[in-house]
């Protein structure tokens, strides 16, 4: 049956058929139009057009998200990528069809509302799926030029806070979100990563974290850090107190923080009067705190969970601005004298007679 998705005003469908998934949005908000295209999409779904290699778009989102995204902990992040691609695509358009013209159109058209690291990713998410059906259900591609494609992006800037905008923050900040916040700044997980974490995954030596492409990462716990986490209230729900951070609503109940409560953070930094700094800032906060401390770029790039030091690099100019202040107050040579110091070693020569 078709179903309504929040914040939508028109009707979706999202069946399976013989294992492969379809869905999309039905273009309309009446409910009986709506089951009738759901109608028209199983009719074409169950036609044996498979056999030809030729699927649709929503097809092959479908079985991608189906055969590979549906038990990676980034499901979610997928199917909603699939859901936005087919806001631009029409769902019943050939893949073999498609051209470098249909990806300049798509890129054009959602840079309008989309940052552009995100329509690429919506690219790549295309092109992964794309690939899938070519080597796994002998679909018929076209050779797509999705490098040329991508939008450019501008360097990632690395934001932290400081001692003074730290404080300010922590007194604009809701009391129930204190820890949280704190965690973030002493792990420097990110923001995914944190409203996600079960109790399940913390130990007395070590959390594990979500990583962004799969897979987990042990961090260890510190003694600052079990004492924060053995501090934290749970929720009486069983469904909410399997997680970790949680916030307290206006009738005194604890309930899972996750996306939808992010406006209380950015509230805080709007009220502590903070620019441009959002919640992924404290990983860069942390990154960068941690790698002054320790001078330890490897180190800190195995804390933060990434697969390649060479993503940590990022933070690098942190060590060469400390290297730079250090040799700012060094001289490889005897230091300079001064006029007072040459006067008194030219006096101390004459009384010897030299």
């Amino acid at each position: 049956m078709p179903f309504r998705k929040k914040g939508s005003r028109n009707w979706h469908y999202d069946f399976q058929v013989r294992g492969r998934r379809f869905f999309g949005s039905c273009g309309t908000a009446d409910f009986q139009e709506a089951k009738a295209v759901e109608a028209e999409a199983r009719f074409k779904a169950r036609a044996d057009r498979e056999s030809k290699g030729i699927f649709t778009l929503s097809q092959a989102l479908g079985t991608y998200w189906n055969d590979i995204c549906l038990h990676q902990p980034s499901a979610g992040t997928s199917q909603s990528q699939a859901r936005m691609l087919l806001t631009h695509f029409a769902a019943s358009v050939p893949i073999a069809t498609l051209t470098n013209r249909d990806l300049l159109q798509f890129v054009v058209r959602a840079r309008a509302t989309k940052a552009n690291a995100t329509v690429n990713r919506q690219l790549e998410f295309l092109s992964r799926a794309l690939n899938h059906m070519r080597k796994f259900h002998d679909a018929q591609v076209p050779v797509l030029d999705f490098k040329d494609a991508k939008t450019r992006e501008p360097k990632e800037r690395v934001r932290y806070l400081s001692d003074e905008e730290e404080a300010r923050l922590f007194s604009a900040l809701r009391p129930d979100l204190h820890a949280m916040v704190r965690f973030a700044l002493m792990t420097g997980a990110r923001q995914k990563a944190i409203y996600g974490l079960r109790w399940q995954d913390v130990s007395a030596e070590n959390i594990t974290f979500q990583n962004k492409g799969g897979g987990t990462y042990q961090f260890p716990v510190s003694r600052p850090m079990r004492a924060l986490l053995s501090a934290l209230p749970r929720a009486l729900d069983l469904s909410e107190a399997q997680f970790v951070h949680t916030w307290q609503d206006r009738n005194k109940r604890r309930k899972r923080f996750n996306a939808n409560n992010h406006w209380m953070f950015g509230r805080a930094v709007k009220a502590a009067g903070i620019e441009d700094f959002r919640f992924h800032d404290l990983r860069h906060t942390f990154a960068t705190r941690m790698l002054r401390q320790t001078q330890n770029l490897k180190m800190v790039s195995e804390l933060l969970g990434h697969s390649d030091v060479s993503t940590t690099a990022r933070y690098a100019h942190v060590l060469g601005d400390d290297k730079r202040a250090a040799l700012n107050v060094f001289s490889a040579t005897a230091p300079a004298e001064t006029p007072e110091v040459a006067v008194t070693f030219i006096s101390k020569r004459l009384k010897l007679g030299n």
